[in-house]
Order: structure tokens, then sequence, then C-alpha cells
């Protein structure tokens, strides 16, 4: 039997492994992961720990964006910011929420900033964004030597983070408010915080898609985006 041969068979009877580990006690559950790691190439771990990051800077914005706007929250009334915030991401990626049925992910960051949306604004922003970030890693949480992350996917989300932060900075109300609040108003205090996580999400995704580009040598198809277009790009 080839070797391929032999590493397919062992993928394909992995995630048994893991599962089975999840349900022992800690000795089971070191086993696992020992076997998950013996699985994944430098390249998967590096991929993991950026996507890691990726959410870690997203659920933070969704807790700024929060705090900044506290009367979007839908359960406001029912727990505080951190839990709500914390439950959130304890969901799956692909949850449903209710309101938020959109098949196309970029079409919730659009929906969140109309001025005829009644809903929650930094619900359906967040959800939006996480939904099209994963959807770069191909709706993946974990990586092994047969599976890759694609380059031009993540090129492509990292400039619909451009677009996003545009949109939320730009789009305003009849009144000529602001839909959600972020950084800092003419008459507040300079706070830019908003702007450098931004920042943190577009360069980890453009950081990656370089590091996957150079492993693979598939060039990246780099484009100028027009945010006053709101033309999201595919992914």
């Amino acid at each position: 039997m080839s070797r391929c041969s032999l590493l397919l068979i062992f993928l394909l009877i992995l995630p048994g492994c893991a599962t089975q580990g999840g349900h022992g006690g800690s000795g089971a559950q070191q086993s696992s992961s020992g076997l998950s790691r013996f699985a994944k190439s430098d390249i998967d771990e590096v991929i993991e720990i950026h996507q890691q990051r990726l959410m870690s800077d997203l659920k933070l914005m969704m807790y700024k964006l929060y705090l900044r706007n506290p009367s979007e929250r839908h359960d406001r009334d029912i727990r505080d910011t951190r839990e709500s915030v914390d439950r959130i991401f304890a969901k799956r990626f692909d949850h449903v929420f209710p309101g938020l049925e959109m098949a196309d992910p970029t079409d919730l960051i659009r929906l969140s900033l109309e001025p005829s949306y009644e809903g929650d604004r930094v619900l359906a922003f967040t959800i939006g964004l996480r939904r099209m970030l994963m959807a770069s890693y191909d709706n993946r949480t974990e990586f092994y030597y047969l599976t890759q992350a694609d380059e031009q996917k993540l090129y492509n989300s990292a400039r619909n983070i451009e677009i996003a932060a545009w949109l939320l900075a730009e789009r305003r109300d009849a009144d000529g408010r602001l839909l959600l609040l972020s950084d800092s108003l003419e008459d507040e205090q300079r706070n830019l915080s908003y702007q450098r996580l931004f920042g943190q999400m577009i360069a980890t995704q453009d950081n990656l898609a370089e590091i996957i580009s150079h492993k693979t040598g598939r060039l990246i198809k780099t484009m100028v985006v027009k945010t006053a277009t709101v033309m999201f790009l595919p992914i």
C-alpha cells in the first residue's frame, strides 16, 4: 500500500478518534490532541492561528460596538454585554439567528446598515462579517495535510473588511446621524480603536493570503476596491 493511501486512511479515521477522546478523561483528550497535531503540517497550524486571531478581533469588535451602541443589543434587558457577546460566539458560525437567514453574508452587512432596518444592527453586522470570513476558510476550523486555505478567498475577504469598515463609518439615517457609532465624533475625545481592529483583521487575512500564495506558488489577483460602489468581492 502506498504512503499516500496510508495517510488517507489515517485522516479518515482521525475524526472518530478525536470524538472518542472528547468523551473521555484528560488522558483521552490529550491523546486525541496528539493525533490531531500529528496530522497537521506547520502551515495548517499557521492557518488555524490566524483564524483564531481573526475571530478574537471580531469578537472584541462586537463587544465594543455594543458598548458604543447599547440600545441596539437585543438582549440588553436579560444579560450584560460580555455575556451577550460570549453567548453569540459560543454558537457555530453557521447558526441561523431569527431574521438573519440570508444566504449571502455580505447581504447581512448591507442590511445592518440600511436606514429602514429595525433589528439589532450590531448583531447583523457581526454575523455577516463572521460568515463571510469563515467562508474565506471554506467554513473550516481545523486544517490537515489534505486540506488547505485559498489565498484568493483570503485576499478578497480582506478587501471586504475594508468595504464593511467604510460602510460602518459612512452610513447615516435621513437626519444625517450615523446608523452605528464607532470611532469618535468631532466633539469627542479621539478614539481610533475601531480602525485599529479593522486594520488588524485586514492584516491577518492579507498576511495569510501571502503565506499561502508563497507556499503554493499561485499568484493572487489583486484589485482596487471602490468603496463607494459597495461591491463586495466574491468568496
